[in-house]
Parts: structure tokens; sequence; C-alpha cells
């Protein structure tokens, strides 16, 4: 089912629109097609891992069953196990809402915890060998096991190669560097951590090889024989000719070639294997053969197939890759230096403006009077200097701001005059000011006030265009704003973010206000705690202003 990028959405986040999904507990049981309910759960399961590992956002769903209702039916059994196979708490990073015919899923961004993961996986597809099974290991235990490996610079705790196989698996190496078998011959082994035996066919050894090669490549190394009889233990083998063999020995290079893998050392060496067919004889003749496969201990990681892991890269949802899988989870430090980048801020531009907003007990001149010059006092410059910056780069819209400022008198403003620069992006010309509104029980609102090179008010169709413009650059803005107050403020909270556009001319108008759009779930609206937390994320990133 595709996951693409809705770009024409309100919301100032990264929203994932998926295709039709059947919701509902009861609903979702009863569904005939059994492959459609875990292709839909497997859909909308890789949006959320997309959205975790991309900094949070939105899942949108076209709900299938128009007689759907959230709060009566609920989400589905088979969907809230699959997210909680990949989160451990999904509550703490999924809220739901539906929204009319669309079901939304509040992402909250991942953030580093004592599993150690640094990317969400729903199938890690890493097989270690315990005991005599090949078992893929869950995300947090595959970090785990990645990061031990690696401490021991790849090398076993108990053993270096199979040539050190501790006495009773020697046999093992014994029945591997046989010339020839007889046929029904007994054999003195059975399956263990390095020992895997199948009598399958020569038509499913490919089938069986991604999983137990990388088993056995991620442990201490092992073997597969295939072509005895593990209930009797017999040597049968299969019937080929020597084409046939030829053939298959390429199709299982073939096969290990393209597995997977993911390197954490500097030789970035392949996957080591040695592949043969031993005859088996019946009365002095060739009847069948027994495949013998010897799997080397891998200095990294090797995969059955690449992770089931996703982000957003470029407006597109793409699959991470094992290199890159291997690279993020290995990571000492969360992606990149956050000193270097507050740096790099700090000293590109300058910083906002800190200011309180009087209470509605504060009478309305005295709130005039006294915005500006308290937002001129917190900046390192002179009061005039800002004062007179502002009025004579825009001397006519002075009124306007004040009166406007003034009206958000409720909670706390954060100025600049530009919050584009202030997160490194590219300030845009038409922006007078930007005021962040932190308000109790209300959305974080970016406020933007913007001008034309003329007076636009008579025309509506030009004031459209500007204001669309306007929108999905604040809409930027305002998402990197909030992935910055997580990857860099460490900002551990749930938060939405209203925009509204409010240009001045003669006269103000409103271009645009999502809050009368989008909805959010409660918990996604500023609470006392939150807005402490939020000060403190944006002077981790900013740098102290108070």
């Amino acid at each position: 089912m595709n996951i693409s990028v809705d770009q024409e959405t309100d919301y100032a986040e990264l929203v994932l629109s998926v295709e039709e999904i059947t919701l509902g507990e009861k609903t979702r049981k009863t569904m005939k097609d059994s492959q459609l309910r875990k292709r839909e759960a497997h859909s909308i399961s890789q949006a959320v891992c997309t959205l975790l590992n991309s900094g949070g956002g939105v899942v949108k769903a076209h709900v299938k069953n128009s007689n759907y209702s959230f709060i009566r039916d609920g989400v589905g059994l088979d969907l809230e196990e699959s997210f909680r196979k990949m989160l451990s708490f999904s509550h703490k990073y999924l809220d739901y809402m539906q929204n009319k015919g669309y079901f939304l899923i509040f992402v909250k961004p991942w953030i580093l915890d004592v599993s150690g993961q640094r990317v969400l996986t729903l199938k890690t597809n890493f097989y270690v060998r315990h005991f005599s099974t090949s078992e893929e290991l869950k995300g947090p235990i595959a970090v785990l096991s990645l990061k031990a490996k690696k401490d021991s610079e790849g090398r076993s705790c108990s053993r270096q190669s199979l040539s050190g196989l501790c006495d009773s698996d020697e046999c093992l190496a014994t029945f591997f560097n046989r010339a020839k078998l007889t046929y029904e011959e007994t054999f003195f082994f059975t399956e263990s951590e390095h020992a895997e035996i199948k009598m399958s066919p020569k038509e499913n050894i490919l089938e069986i090889l991604p999983e137990t090669v990388s088993a056995f490549a991620n442990t201490d190394g092992g073997y597969l024989f295939i072509g005895l009889d593990l209930e009797k233990r017999q040597i049968i083998g299969f019937e080929a000719e020597k084409g046939d063999l030829e053939n298959l020995e390429s199709e299982i290079e073939e096969c290990i070639r393209k597995l997977p893998v993911g390197h954490f050392c500097e030789e970035k060496q392949k996957i080591q294997y040695t592949c043969k067919f031993i005859p088996v004889l019946r009365q002095g003749a060739v009847c069948s053969y027994v495949c013998a496969l010897r799997v080397e201990r891998f200095c990294c990681a090797v995969f059955a197939a690449e992770p089931e892991s996703w982000h957003v890269e470029d407006k597109e949802v793409k699959r991470i890759t094992s290199e890159e899988w291997v690279k993020l989870q290995m990571e000492a430090t969360s992606g990149f230096s956050k000193q270097k980048y507050k740096q790099t801020l700090q000293s590109s531009s300058p910083p906002p403006c800190f200011c309180s907003c009087f209470g509605t007990d504060i009478p309305e001149a005295q709130q005039q009077n006294a915005l500006l010059p308290v937002l001129s006092r917190k900046v390192p410059c002179p009061p005039e200097g800002l004062r007179m910056e502002l009025c004579s780069e825009h001397e006519r819209y002075g009124q306007f701001l004040q009166t406007e400022l003034g009206s958000l008198c409720q909670g706390r403003l954060i100025i600049s005059k530009s919050w584009t620069l202030s997160l490194g992006l590219q300030r845009k010309q038409e922006v007078i000011l930007d005021v962040l509104h932190f308000s109790q029980n209300s959305l974080l609102t970016l406020h933007s006030f913007v001008h034309g090179e003329e007076e636009l008010e008579g025309d509506s169709s030009v004031l459209r265009d500007l204001g669309t413009k306007i929108k999905n650059d604040c809409k930027q803005t305002a998402l990197t704003l909030k992935q910055k107050l997580v990857n860099l403020g460490g900002f551990t909270g749930k938060i939405g973010i209203a925009i509204k556009i409010t240009y001045l001319g003669h006269r103000a108008v409103s271009l645009y206000d999502s809050s009368s759009i989008i909805s959010y779930p409660r918990k996604y609206r500023l609470t006392t705690k939150t807005v402490r937390d939020l000060e403190k994320s944006l002077d981790e990133i900013l740098g102290p202003v108070y």
C-alpha cells in the first residue's frame, strides 16, 4: 500500500497519507480478506515507524468503513499489537483522533531511551543462533548485541573461529571435511548452536539460506547440512546431476553475496563461507548428494534482508539500508554535535527577544506602552537602537504591531525579527516580525506579520497568493523549530503548533489562521510544565537571552 508525504496539509507537521483502511476491532476481525488486513496493518505501522524516525508528525488514513466511530469501535487489536511490537509503551508516543472521514495518528518524535535504539524498526531481519534455532532479534536486543560485538572487536567471547570449536562439536568439522558418504550411514551429531540440519530438497535450499547464514555469521559461525534425516540420524542426500550442482552452487553464491551487511569496523570484510556437495554412495555408486555449507563468524552484522525501517528524505518515504541502520544505531552521539550547531546559530543571526505578556487586569494603555520597550531591554543592544531599527525600516507598521501584539494578552511571547534566521533558514523579505506565543491550554502559535511591495488590500487574489506563499514558509519554520526543540533542546513533550499570518498595510488583514482548521489531541496543548520545558529547550538551542 502506498504511503506519501502530504504537501497540502495545514498542519505544521510531517504528514503521511496512507490509503483506505478498515478500522474498529469488530470490523477488522470479520474481514474476509486476511491478506488485506495484514497489508493494512503493515502499511499504517510503516507510516508510524517512518514518523518516529523522522521527528514525529501525523499519519492520515482515509477510513474505509463509513459508519466507523473511534470512540465506539476503537482502533483494532491487530493494529494495536503491531504498534506494541515496535514500541514497548506506545501510549507515550501515539495519540488517536477521528476527523470526519479520516483517522489521525499523532506521533511524538522518538527519544533515545534505555533500549539504546536510535531508530525504530518493524522487523530487524537480524538473526542469531539460540541453542538449535535461528532467532530474529528485536530492535533493542539487536542493538545490544551489535554494541557487545563492537566492544569485543568482532571476536567471540568463547571461541575465535570454527577451527577452535569445543570438543563436543569437533565432529562437525570432521563430517564437513569428508570426501564421500554412505547412503543410510548413521551420523553422530544433532542440531545445535553451530549446526542446522535439513532434509529439504535442493529446490528449497535458497529459502532457508538468508536466515541461517545471518544467524551463523552473527554468532560464532556454523554448518548447514542439507540431505540428512535428523529423526533417523541417517545420511540420505538429494538426487542431482553435475550441471544441477553447478547451477545450485552459483545460486547459493549469489544469494549470500546479496545478503545486506552493516559495518562498524575499518576492514569491511565480505561474508566468508565454504560450500561443497559431498557425494553419497550406495553399493559403490553415487546416488545422491549432501549440501554442506560452512559459514564463518562475521566481523560486524549480516541481515537476512534489509531492516524494515524507514524515514523521510527529500519529501519521500525511504527505507533505511543495513549500512545506514547499523551506523545510526552504533552512533556514540545523537546525529551531530549539539554544541557545534548551537554555536552556528548564535553566530549567524541575532537571538530572538523574550518578553512577558501582561494579563488582562493590566490597563490597555500600559500594555501598549510597555510591550516594545520591554522587548528592547532583552536584546544585547541599546533599546533605542532596536526601536530606531524597527521604526526606520517599518515605521508605518509600528502602531499595527503594537495593537496586534497587545491583543495577545495571555501567556508569553518570544519575538524575533525573523525566526527563519534564528533557526538557520533563509529569511523571507516579506516578513516584518515573527512572534512565538505561549498560552496555557492553547497550541504553541507562530504569528508572522508580513507586508507587500505595494498596497494589496484591494486585490484579494494577490493577497491570497501571498498568504499561500508565506504559509508554506511558516510551516517549514514551525516544523524546523519543533525538530530543533527535540534534537538540540532535548524537549520530550507533546506539542502542537498553529500558524497565523497577518498582512499589514493600511490596515491589518488576516491571511491565514491554521488554528481554525486543524485539530490536535488535548495532550498537545500547552500546560505550565510544557511551557517551562519549552523555554529551557529554546535556551539550549539559541543560548541564554533572559
